[in-house]
């Protein structure tokens, strides 16, 4: 899993920002964002919530990464993660759908074990 400083780094360059201007958008030293950058210091929650708001992403986005970057430490099947990459782009109808389908499918075999 990349650092949060790593992540910060890729968003604040997808967004095309520099080190100085980040820095003064979310009003912090120039030191302090490459101290974040760096992985050699953590901002605070509130500072944490104007980057991400800058970069138009979310917090669990910065710390964590892109959400298929989040997706792949989590799932270990990369046939699965295949699947499930491909239903993010269904209808929200059919997502529902498939939610639905894999709640039954997972309560109907958790039943199974109670009753085995």
């Amino acid at each position: 899993m990349k650092s949060f400083g790593s992540n910060l780094m890729q968003f604040r360059s997808k967004k095309g920002l520099s080190q100085e201007a980040f820095a003064s958008l979310i009003g912090v030293h120039l030191t302090n964002l490459s101290k974040y950058e760096r992985s050699k210091s953590v901002p605070s929650l509130e500072i944490a919530e104007k980057m991400a708001a800058i970069l138009d992403i979310t917090i669990d986005e910065l710390v964590y990464g892109e959400q298929n970057e989040k997706a792949k430490n989590q799932i270990s099947d990369n046939e699965l993660l295949n699947l499930f990459n491909k239903a993010q782009d269904l209808d929200d109808d059919l997502k529902k759908s498939v939610i639905d389908f894999l709640d039954a499918f997972i309560l109907k075999q958790g039943l199974r074990k109670q009753l085995a």
